[in-house]
């Protein structure tokens, strides 16, 4: 989700501090200038650089990132401490701690306030333009679970952009499982319509497996533009220890990409946090 090198003021593709393309965005700022600039927001005016913009979108995006994973990412360390304090200060991220993998975790998340000003600021020209934004902390039981989805993207979108496609947007199971009760309650639906038949057609339409009766809906979706410019979905699981086995055969039987923290959450002698931990299943 973040990048270095501006195309335009509107629409430009994200590059990381590792070289790699993000999901395609639309800033406020001017892209030419790395000094805080003016952000208008519904009550106030906010001073923004744009790498703070951009980690606002990140954490939005993922609604839940650790901010060792951040600083990790960051080309300039320094930076990105200033841009987390700065914007915790300006209350639109919010700092927690929660135990990931028996270890207290700092955490960042959006605020409401955060929230508002990135859809204030939303382009509906924009690739990105039905990108959400997520507030808070939704389970803190898993915790340990949705910290893994931003290091699973870092993963899988370097795949992506080893074939020539880049990322758009990023949906959460949340916004799937949201989409699939608002299909089955909807007020136009047949009195003759059956739970098979609608968990059928919405199925088709996202492009989602049914696997033994059962919708597969993964952790999270992305979607990106092909080298060829076709747009493209791959669907992504972070698995932990709690999965069954039969649970484990459906997401690899939906053609999910499966990923998991390794054993005992080390290697190479690193840590819970480490995304090197976190193994790329299939």
């Amino acid at each position: 989700m973040s990048r270095d090198a501006w195309t335009d003021t509107r629409t430009e593709s994200a590059r990381g501090p590792d070289g790699r393309e993000g999901p395609r965005e639309h800033t406020p700022l001017h892209p030419a200038r790395d000094v805080r600039q003016e952000v208008r927001g519904r009550d106030r005016t906010y001073r923004l650089r744009a790498s703070e913009w951009r980690t606002l979108k990140t954490v939005g995006t993922f609604r839940v990132v650790a901010d060792v994973d951040l600083l990790r990412d960051a080309r300039d360390e320094k930076v990105m401490r200033n841009d987390l304090r700065h914007l915790v200060e300006e209350g639109l991220l919010e700092r927690k701690t929660g135990i990931v993998e028996h270890h207290p975790t700092r955490l960042v998340v959006l605020t409401r306030e955060g929230k508002t000003l990135l859809d204030r600021h939303r382009d509906p020209a924009a690739p990105d333009a039905t990108q959400q934004y997520h507030v808070g902390l939704v389970k803190p039981r898993e915790l340990a679970h949705d910290v893994q989805f931003y290091r699973a993207y870092q993963t899988e979108v370097a795949r992506i952009e080893a074939d020539g496609g880049h990322v758009i947007r990023v949906a959460l199971d949340y916004e799937l499982k949201r989409d699939y009760q608002t299909f089955l309650n909807r007020r136009d639906r047949s009195p003759e319509a059956t739970v098979d038949a609608d968990r059928r057609t919405f199925a088709e339409a996202r492009h989602l497996p049914i696997i033994d009766g059962h919708l597969e809906l993964p952790d999270l979706r992305l979607e990106y533009e092909t080298a060829d410019g076709r747009l493209e979905t791959r669907d992504l699981e972070v698995v932990t220890e709690h999965y069954s086995r039969g649970q484990l055969s459906g997401k690899a039987r939906a053609g999910f990409a499966v990923y998991r923290p390794a054993s005992g959450g080390t290697t190479r002698g690193g840590t819970p946090l480490d995304p090197h931990t976190l193994d790329w299943l299939r």
